[in-house]
């Protein structure tokens, strides 16, 4: 295959077996090619190189594949597994694991590794990108923290007490302790005595410090990998992939932008089996990969972002759900993150393991290494990526309109909270962030482009809608920008759980807090329904509009307040949404927890979207391009010869083989994924009927002699 119909954008991973031959690697990656991969990923399985001891080396399965990559003119993304050591450093069996480095006595063994594997291929022409670590985290063990702590962890303990605290008798007053030194302190779950871990009433700080411990080794770990590196290698880019971006951040001890500041480029798996199964729709997967690529393009000191790893076979063994994809949700996997910032997207998996873990699962091809609809879906994506390319040059994602705050100081909220209590939100660490991406995917279906962004990033210039949902904790910093926000023209909005707590698990008074004081108005605390999970019904101009979450906020707000009309609360008629003018936009506040609403169930998500448009409706800005049909989504990428609108609705079956139908500008339009010119009238209207819920819209300034359009 030529070199020109592989492309870099497009990558998969390539699954080598031990025993594999070099006829049967170059017969994968030559297989690579012809699907139109321009990148193969590897793991560079240290128990496999070194299996017998340290004196021992075998690299011949990984020379096959570098070499194989270069004859196809692939390129290869390399991941270090310095953290799954073979059998003699006491991991035996475990081909591959997320621990950290657990025992000192492995640091020489690790470096060697690294120092080897980089002089190797550093030079190599197939050599592409070093990942230092698939998918890194650190999570709080519930079960077994002491097992999983890993080297250093005592002495640096101290360090961060110390500098947190600078006097021992100040963390025994946060902490109800009376230890004479730092150095006295144990780990928390050496804390608190034996008969008492279950019990609640435990003070939050420790935790909040070990979040903090857990994210540093972290942070360390990947840091000395990348010296390691960067010791022989000064040119070629750095990768992480961290799985976690739709978790609890701090739960898993991710602080993105320490991470974003150790590489080159930020990628992330998205595992919808995991990582969307227990709050999101199937029709969200592509939508919600989409907000992941914006939040880690949008990290403070974050360089280009990738998808690292996303589902293109089908699992049943594997995940919280097992999870089919067909060539639909392949081609949008992949185009979609591209359309939206993505630099790259690499698919799990491109051929399917042979033994244990996910065998016969996850694959592109079949289990027979045959290329079949999944992988020829890919070949289209590929094909229709160049004729982009040749229509508007080299584009890149129109700006966002719309961010959606996400705060790690409230996952660490979140997270304590988690530990302590036992309410299905509480205990739910994950429902800040999962509200936040969800309400990313509600927006983008309203035709309001949107992102993810850290608190700690500034906010874009230029954003129309700013939203702080279920952000638990924040301090006035955090209140400030989203006063800037509006003063400069946005639209802010703030619900019912957001406010309340400091980042000590402090309440403010009053809340939300810095923001009452400032505005005007104030929380006098949450009212929960007679039972929880009921929910509060609402009511839309006078007709019942369905429930949300069963807890509010019972607000006073000054005179410069007013309601939003025509959205109340069926119990009482009180108002759901109350706004004043701020500078050159507006506050808004919502009495319903609307990230909560969105995560409960489908009926609270229905009426917390319809909550969000009625907050959109009431900015009297219509979108110039928006969908008009259930759970669309338009992407728009703009270039030096024009723009274009990726359309993306769920496949035929899905949508009982209707069509799905936008609103854009009157005139001609190429849709470079069916080939059809296509026509919208004054009405603005545009109906599609592809299987696949794909269009990819290139205006045009005529008709090409014998085209034909469809209306």
């Amino acid at each position: 295959m030529a070199h020109e119909e592989v492309d870099l954008r497009l990558g998969s991973q390539l699954w080598c077996e031990r025993d594999d031959t070099a006829e049967r690697v170059d017969e994968l990656v030559a297989r690579a090619a012809e699907v139109g991969f321009g990148q193969l990923r590897v793991f560079l399985m240290w128990p496999w190189i070194q299996p017998e001891s340290p004196q021992s080396w075998d690299w011949r399965l990984w020379d096959d594949v570098f070499d194989a990559a270069s004859r196809h003119s692939i390129s290869v993304k390399a991941t270090l597994t310095a953290n799954s050591g073979p059998w003699w450093l006491g991991t035996g069996s475990v081909l591959h694991s997320h621990t950290l480095t657990l025992d000192e006595a492995w640091l020489p063994a690790s470096e060697a590794y690294v120092l080897e594997a980089v002089r190797r291929y550093s030079r190599h022409p197939a050599l592409g990108q070093w990942i230092l670590w698939n998918e890194p985290s650190h999570p709080f063990d519930r079960q077994t923290p002491a097992a999983t702590r890993p080297v250093g962890a005592r002495e640096l303990w101290s360090r961060l007490l110390a500098s947190e605290y600078e006097d021992v008798s100040r963390l025994n007053i946060r902490w109800r302790t009376g230890f004479g030194s730092f150095g006295a302190v144990p780990f928390v779950e050496d804390l608190v005595h034996p008969a008492h871990r279950s019990a609640r009433w435990h003070s939050w700080r420790p935790y909040l410090d070990d979040a903090k411990l857990r994210a540093e080794l972290l942070e360390g770990e990947l840091e000395r990998l990348a010296a390691l590196v960067r010791s022989i290698d000064n040119r070629t880019p750095l990768c992480i992939n961290p799985n976690q971006t739709f978790a609890n951040h701090v739960e898993h001890g991710l602080r993105l932008g320490r991470l974003a500041g150790v590489v080159d480029t930020l990628g992330a798996s998205f595992h919808a089996p995991w990582s969307f199964a227990d709050f999101a729709q199937v029709d969200d997967h592509a939508s919600l990969v989409v907000a992941g690529v914006r939040l880690l393009r949008d990290t403070p000191g974050a360089g280009p972002a990738e998808v690292t790893e996303v589902q293109t076979g089908n699992t049943f063994y594997a995940g919280v759900n097992p999870l089919g994809v067909g060539r639909a949700e392949i081609a949008a996997t992949y185009l979609a993150p591209l359309l939206a910032g993505a630099e790259s997207v690499t698919g799990w998996c491109f051929n399917t393991r042979r033994t244990d873990f996910e065998a016969a699962e996850w694959g592109l091809l079949d289990d027979e290494d045959r290329i079949g609809e999944r992988a020829r879906s890919v070949t289209r994506v590929r094909s229709v990526l160049a004729s982009l390319d040749s229509h508007i040059g080299k584009w890149a994602p129109a700006p966002v309109a719309a961010a959606v705050i996400v705060s790690e100081s409230a996952h660490a909220l979140q997270f304590a909270m988690s530990l302590h209590s036992d309410t299905p939100w509480s205990t739910r660490p994950a429902a800040g962030m999962q509200g936040a991406a969800l309400a990313a995917v509600e927006l983008e279906r309203l035709g309001v482009p949107t992102t993810l962004v850290p608190a700690s990033s500034p906010l874009l210039p230029g954003l129309r809608t700013v939203l702080a949902i279920h952000v638990a904790a924040w301090e006035e910093a955090d209140v400030e920008a989203l006063l800037a926000a509006a003063a400069s023209g946005a639209t802010v909005v703030i619900d019912a759980t957001t406010g309340q707590f400091d980042s000590d698990a402090t309440l403010h008074r009053p809340w939300p807090g810095h923001l009452a004081a400032r505005t005007g108005m104030r929380s006098r605390g949450l009212e929960t329904a007679v039972t929880g999970r009921a929910g509060f019904d609402l009511r839309a101009e006078g007709r019942l509009l369905g429930p949300v979450t069963g807890v509010r906020s019972d607000c006073e707000f000054s005179q410069e307040w007013s309601a939003v009309p025509g959205l109340a609360f069926a119990l009482d008629s009180q108002p759901v949404l109350w706004q004043r003018a701020w500078g050159e936009g507006r506050l808004v506040y919502s009495t319903v927890a609307v990230a909560t609403s969105l995560v409960e169930s489908a009926s609270t998500r229905d009426t917390a979207a319809a909550v969000l448009a009625r907050v959109l409706l009431s900015d009297e800005h219509i979108p110039a391009v928006r969908p008009l049909s259930p759970a669309t989504t338009v992407l728009t990428v703009t270039g030096p010869h024009g723009h274009a609108h990726g359309v993306f609705a769920p496949e035929a079956t899905r949508r009982s083989g209707e069509s799905f139908a936008i609103s854009l500008a009157p005139g001609h339009y190429r849709d470079l994924w069916s080939g059809d010119l296509r026509v919208v009238g004054p009405d603005r209207l545009l109906r599609l009927t592809s299987d696949d819920g794909i269009a990819l819209l290139v205006p045009e300034t005529r008709l090409k002699q014998g085209g034909h359009a469809v209306q």
